[in-house]
């Protein structure tokens, strides 16, 4: 073709049209002809005579040069078709022709040549969301000690995992399921597995006779096979009414059980996935079908329970089709479903060689490469599928002993939350703060594992601050392959007498245990047989000491109205009584409506003798409510609220500088808690110098005596099961003396010198006990024996 007379292109040849645009460049009102030639046979002559906008521009021309040329029938079924497009009554082809194409290039020129702006972001987006997020990793390594039979279920008519009896417990759910008989078991899978907390991409830990369970089953009258789990996912879950049938149903099982509630591949019965990869059987106006093969049952549900599809693309519009193909397929692989659910058809879509502007492409590296994707060249589906594969997991050798005084031998893992948000999180970035100060090497590993193919070397002994309760679950979710060989140490605390039935399995799971009390090792004791070392947080002296304008930000804030940083401990404002905690931690354990009754019996509202004093109560999060019993406990503290008003409730979140000047701005401090795993609250106001009232009982005994603080009498109770979260039968926490409360709070009011004492007693303790150095140097002594017993295990 002379480039002076002629210009033009083949643009695309879709499952229906061959078409693409010819003008004469001399003579632009001249109506062109070319002539079709398939495999090198003639198939006629076609005008270019169809009108496109983007032809308007050319100069003297109208933009009537489009040839549009319907596909000789069954031409695509071949293998390699070659179409040429040539200037008529020459040997000339159009530029970019010939072009050797088939069926799976034409679905996706089809696509190609009905792209939008709309369609082209969501194409985009799924390719970005499979590169950049990985939902489930392939070969994640499932732990035996998750799944092997739980103590207590050995006649169960199948195996009860110990991860399943821990969510039976940490659900609150033993009496409501046994789990002893397979239909409570499958019963209690179905009501409770999506709140296991496990994280997209996680599997839920079955034992495999389970699994096995809950993928047989039998054909029911029209000849669709009835999984176990099929059947009862539909009385617990779809109910009566509306239930959707046949492929809808199964569609909406996938979406529950691998989106929500993360049972594993082999629950799903392979009858059903055969079911659903069989032909969509779409039928057009006529009778006849849709799809070329490519559209399985799976493949058209999704589509119709997805809005971003099914609202926007039309399984009958050929031009959506591999838009539709290519939105699921990227999903199946995000999900690690392509191996259930993405048919041999569509997989020989996206992996057909197709050569194009003298390069080879996958076709779905052709489709991305018109879509301006960056080293489209190199995209396979193989290759993504690759991407889920779970990065191996090595740990490196604890370095020598060295000599002197506390120095680290080798680095940590260290596991945890830290949003600072929580206790459990605020004790994870102390631990942070106090390893980086100790120079210790610290690595935190992300919730997912790394995609990539090289390994992820880690530190041979693991650091974790997650919850007693739902360790088992972080672990899963951050991938068991990081925690086995390595030596597991668990940051744990738990504020009663004996630890609760859903710690049992995380306690399996360590080998070493550390926590904040004395009170913590010996309830943990009871369940643990391994190492336990009482490793306390320090109080950071500088944090609590007065700063020059602690004042100014107190009152800018409302913390305590009318009261000066350093005021004495008498004058024009009230002396001030403080409590401050967060009502997550429960009412009923940090029992402030204790501390408002011993206030008001120690200082009867209208006694003149006792002058001007007020109990300032700051509870974050006040309106929370665990139980019958907290919420009950939370009302009855209201009401006392309302009807004194020297009671005084604060509910505004302060930052913590704050929430210290607060506390500096006080004249007592009182916890009358029924158990407390540190009491940190309590060790900052020692450490302020203030006289701490304080219930004789639990972890705050590891720094208060009678000596350094004003200690309660009480006695020992049992725990009632509504009163704490999952409460072990025989649980014990402490009921304080309300009278003798009031006694310890009207000696510091008129006592001023014994309450003087006592607190630089306890300020002074503290400072020598719990201050940063001590703190350092014993986790680089606990850490360097956990190294040692890492060496010696392997």
């Amino acid at each position: 073709m002379s480039e002076i007379d002629y210009q033009g292109r083949l643009e695309f040849i879709t499952t229906g049209k061959i078409y693409g645009w010819l003008v004469n460049k001399t003579r632009p009102e001249m109506e062109c002809l070319v002539d079709l030639y398939v495999n090198g046979w003639f198939m006629g002559t076609h005008p270019c005579n169809e009108y496109h906008e983007a032809l308007a521009s050319l100069p003297g021309h109208k933009g009537f040069g489009v040839f549009n040329i319907p596909l000789p029938q069954d031409m695509l079924g071949m293998e390699d078709c070659v179409v040429d497009v040539r200037i008529h009554g020459t040997a000339t082809s159009v530029p970019n022709s010939p072009i050797v194409t088939s069926l799976h290039r034409a679905v996706i020129d089809t696509a190609l040549s009905g792209m939008t702006p709309d369609r082209k972001t969501l194409c985009r987006t799924a390719l970005a969301e499979t590169l950049n997020l990985t939902k489930r990793a392939r070969n994640r390594l499932e732990d035996p000690r998750l799944t092997r039979p739980a103590p207590g279920y050995e006649e169960a008519e199948l195996t009860i995992g110990a991860f399943l009896a821990h969510q039976l417990h940490r659900l609150d759910a033993a009496r409501d399921f046994h789990l002893r008989s397979a239909a409570d078991l499958l019963r209690f899978l179905v009501r409770h597995a999506d709140r296991f907390n496990l994280a997209d991409h996680a599997w839920c830990p079955l034992p495999a006779d389970v699994a096995a369970f809950l993928a047989s089953g039998e054909e029911d009258a029209a000849g669709l096979f009835r999984s176990r789990l099929l059947t009862e996912y539909k009385e617990q879950v779809l109910g009566t009414a509306g239930r959707p049938t046949g492929a809808a149903e199964l569609c909406r099982l996938v979406h529950w059980m691998f989106g929500e509630a993360r049972l594993p591949k082999a629950a799903f019965a392979a009858e059903h996935a055969d079911y659903l990869n069989g032909p969509a059987g779409l039928t057009v106006e006529g009778g006849g079908t849709v799809g070329h093969g490519l559209l399985s049952r799976f493949y058209a549900e999704m589509h119709a329970m997805d809005e971003a599809l099914g609202g926007k693309l039309a399984l009958r519009d050929d031009k959506a089709l591999f838009v539709i193909l290519l939105s699921i397929s990227l999903w199946l692989v995000r999900w690690n479903l392509d191996d259930l659910f993405l048919p041999p058809a569509v997989r020989a879509l996206f992996d057909r060689r197709i050569h194009h502007a003298g390069r080879e492409w996958s076709g779905l590296g052709y489709f991305f490469s018109f879509l301006d994707v960056p080293d489209a060249e190199g995209l396979t589906l193989d290759g993504l599928c690759r991407r889920q594969e779970a990065a191996a997991v090595t740990h490196d050798a604890g370095q020598g002993a060295q000599g002197g005084r506390a120095v680290p031998k080798g680095g940590v893992n260290l596991f945890g939350y830290f949003d600072g948000s929580t206790g459990i999180s605020r004790n994870a970035l102390f631990s942070r703060e106090i390893l980086a100060g100790a120079g210790v090497p610290v690595t935190m590993p992300p919730l997912v594992l790394p995609q990539h193919h090289a390994t992820e070397a880690l530190h041979p002994v693991n650091l974790i601050h997650f919850g007693i309760i739902g360790t088992p679950g972080d672990m899963v979710n951050h991938g068991m392959e990081r925690f086995a060989g390595a030596y597991n140490i668990g940051f744990f605390l738990w504020e009663t007498s004996l630890p609760p039935r859903s710690s049992l399995l995380t306690l399996d799971l360590m080998d070493e245990i550390w926590t904040l009390s004395d009170f913590c090792a010996q309830g943990l004791a009871h369940h643990f047989h391994g190492p336990i070392h009482v490793v306390p947080n320090c109080v950071d002296e500088q944090a609590a000491a007065p700063t020059a304008n602690g004042a100014a930000n107190g009152a800018a804030n409302g913390a305590v109205d009318g009261m000066a940083d350093g005021a004495g401990w008498r004058g024009e404002r009230p002396f001030t009584f403080y409590f401050c905690f967060d009502a997550r931690s429960w009412y009923t354990r940090k029992n402030p409506l204790a501390a408002a009754r011993a206030f008001q019996l120690a200082f009867p509202a209208g006694d003149p003798s006792c002058g001007d004093v007020r109990l300032l109560l700051r509870i974050r999060y006040r309106a929370s409510s665990r139980s019958v019993a907290d919420t009950a406990h939370r009302l009855q503290l209201d009401r006392l609220a309302r009807l004194d008003p020297r009671i005084v409730i604060r509910d505004q979140d302060l930052p913590y500088a704050q929430s210290l000047a607060e506390m500096r701005n006080c004249d007592c401090y009182v916890s009358l808690h029924r158990a407390e795993g540190f009491g940190y609250t309590m060790a900052e106001a020692m450490m302020m110098g203030k006289p701490v009232i304080a219930s004789r009982y639990s972890a705050n005994l590891d720094y208060m005596t009678d000596r350094t603080g004003f200690l309660v009498d009480g006695r020992e109770r049992f725990i009632e099961p509504d009163e704490y979260i999952d409460v072990t039968p025989g649980a014990a926490w402490f009921e304080p003396d309300v009278a003798a409360a009031a006694e310890a709070m009207r000696r510091v009011r008129f006592d001023e010198a014994e309450a003087r004492r006592r607190a630089a007693a306890g300020q002074e303790h503290v400072r020598r006990t719990l201050n940063r150095k001590a703190v350092q140097d014993l986790y680089v002594a606990r850490l360097n024996a956990a190294h040692t017993a890492a060496r010696k295990r392997g």
